[in-house]
């Protein structure tokens, strides 16, 4: 099917849609030699909310510069880019930054805000396309953000009131032993322990790692310095039918769980599960246990 014709195909079942509001294709300068800016995703605004998809594979990247670009400097952009735009996403300016940049907002409407942004990313993200090697292999990342949003909707349903005693959408103002102040971004807290809520769920091992560390770090921050000596790691994780090739499900999975067994030994309790409904069903577990 043409562009022209997927695009009359989502404007004539609009009204039956789940989901409408506008997409707009995000840009990066990657070498600002060429000034030559390529889509690297795309978001999808919609009922006070947005939905990010960001170019997780670098081959295309890897043909077109060779080695002038740093691959893992690029997928933590990426990540930052995600951040940005989630944290932002109410009142987002047309330039990120002098070289990353919002394209036009556009109407969409489709079943689901995920299945909105996918097709627009393959429609406009030609680097996002999959090599021939990589054909057979579907792999979706799934950020730090919607695995925590996903986790919240569950423990809500099922908690109650007893989930909103311990989420924490906002970041934790936490006082240290030298009465200065900091910052922690831990998404779930009581008076006796604190819970981070990671996603492995990337194809990079880099950027799982930056993520898990991130996470363990917060997480002794909170027991250093406060009563709290509970503290668990709850972890998404992916399996080898989860559409990586098995080279990149291998790497993943010895970076992985190197970091996992080392947390385990330092005292933090690994929580991990191939899915949102499972991951979140043992982190309520885990909670009632020391509540």
């Amino acid at each position: 099917m043409s562009n022209l014709a997927r695009l009359r195909d989502r404007l004539s079942g609009a009204e039956q849609s789940g989901v409408k509001g506008v997409w707009r294709p995000i840009s990066a300068c990657l070498d600002e030699d060429t000034g030559e800016y390529l889509n690297v995703g795309v978001l999808f605004q919609y009922a006070g909310k947005v939905e990010v998809r960001m170019l997780d594979t670098f081959e295309r990247i890897k043909c077109l510069y060779g080695n002038r670009i740093d691959l893992a400097s690029l997928s933590h952009l990426m990540v930052d880019i995600e951040d940005t735009i989630r944290l932002h996403h109410a009142d987002l300016p047309d330039e990120l930054s002098d070289t990353i940049r919002l394209g036009q907002s556009l109407y969409a409407a489709g079943t689901d805000a995920e299945s909105v942004v996918d097709e627009f990313f393959f429609d406009v993200v030609t680097l996002g396309m999959p090599t021939e090697k990589q054909r057979n292999h579907n792999f979706r990342y799934r950020s730090n953000h919607k695995v925590r949003e996903t986790l919240f909707e569950i423990m809500r349903e099922k908690m109650a009131l007893d989930a909103e005693r311990i989420i924490c959408s906002e970041p934790y103002r936490l006082k240290l032993h030298n009465n200065a102040t900091i910052d922690v971004d831990i998404p779930l807290l009581s008076e006796r322990a604190a819970g981070a809520v990671v996603s492995a769920w990337y194809k990079s091992p880099l950027v799982v790692e930056n993520n898990l560390l991130q996470a363990a770090s917060d997480l002794l921050l909170i027991t250093s310095n406060s009563d709290r000596k509970l503290s668990s790691m709850s972890v998404l994780m992916p399996q080898e039918s989860s559409g990586m090739t098995r080279s990149e499900f291998t790497k993943h999975q010895d970076a992985t769980r190197r970091q996992l067994d080392r947390f385990q030994r330092s005292g933090i309790d690994v929580i991990e599960a191939p899915s949102s409904d499972i991951l979140a069903n043992r982190t309520i577990e885990w909670w009632k246990a020391v509540a």
